[in-house]
């Protein structure tokens, strides 16, 4: 049985307003509304679920756009430590790294974990490590140009940058679908602190017939909700659609103090995305080709 594919990505939520007149915005929408008709036609034409959201996340941690990859800002010590997450729905297979350091794409090597070791979380020098033995693009400090320099410098308040992720969801013509997550953090956050991104539940889940989630924001609010899986047990267990499920989840973020946003897709390939701070970086088309790209 064929089904209708679809897509949702996101690059983080966030005080986003604060980059009106930059371009940042402008640029960051031209991207994400490229990447997601690119990752829809792989779709269309039969690719996994998981290599979609895999393309898509590399692609973002490439942009230097994000506060992923290549965009990652160093942490309180000057160092960047990088988090990723992916997870498979028709098996629930996954994987994750977190504490990486000099690894060009962390969603890559969250998804070897996932497929070559009987490991789900694999952190830390063991990590970068791995994917040294397994000849995966190394870089070093050199490489990473933080996307957050700017905000700070804009805002004035360093100490309190906006946070971000990307991630992305996907639902194939085969009816499985995915959830990858994959951060660098924010400027000057604290040395080993790991938020949501590569805790699998709270920051990624994925299960056929149910849907697939990726988190962005304050991880902390996200970990304490176990928002991602959260998402999905509503929409099994209760019945609830997809945009009730995320909205009442991000609703229990909010009460708790907490910011953010999520993607989610649904058991028939509807799409919600939810925020509740100025901005999230977004991109759907649902499996009725409905197609949003928005910032604020």
């Amino acid at each position: 049985m064929s089904h209708l594919p679809s897509i949702a990505l996101h690059g983080g939520a966030g005080n986003l307003a604060r980059y009106a007149g930059t371009g940042r915005l402008e640029e960051a929408e031209s991207v994400l509304g490229h990447l997601v008709d690119h990752i829809y036609t792989m779709l269309q034409q039969g690719a996994s679920a998981v290599d979609a959201v895999t393309e898509a996340v590399v692609r973002m941690e490439d942009t230097g756009l994000f506060h992923a990859g290549r965009g990652s800002a160093p942490n309180q010590h000057g160092y960047v430590e990088l988090d990723a997450s992916i997870m498979t729905g028709h098996n629930l297979e996954a994987g994750a790294v977190a504490l990486v350091r000099r690894v060009k794409n962390p969603i890559k090597l969250a998804r070897y974990v996932m497929e070559h070791t009987s490991t789900v979380l694999l952190g830390g020098a063991e990590a970068d490590a791995l994917a040294e033995l397994q000849n995966f693009e190394m870089v070093d400090a050199s490489y990473f140009q933080p996307c957050d320099m700017i905000g700070g410098a804009i805002v004035g308040h360093p100490s309190s940058p906006s946070t971000g992720t990307v991630g992305a969801v996907a639902r194939d013509t085969h009816g499985n679908v995915a959830a990858a997550t994959s951060t660098g953090g924010t400027l000057r956050k604290t040395a080993g602190r790991i938020g949501d991104a590569p805790l699998i539940g709270s920051g990624t889940y994925a299960k056929n017939n149910v849907g697939a989630v990726s988190c962005t924001g304050i991880g902390e609010y996200f970990i304490r909700n176990a928002a991602a899986y959260a998402v999905i047990s509503r929409m099994e267990l209760l019945g609830e659609s997809v945009g009730s499920a995320a909205g009442t989840v991000m609703q229990h973020i909010h009460d708790l103090g907490g910011e953010g946003g999520l993607i989610a897709i649904g058991p028939r390939g509807e799409v919600s995305m939810p925020f509740n701070t100025s901005g999230m970086y977004r991109a759907s088309i649902d499996a009725w080709g409905k197609r949003i790209v928005g910032v604020l």
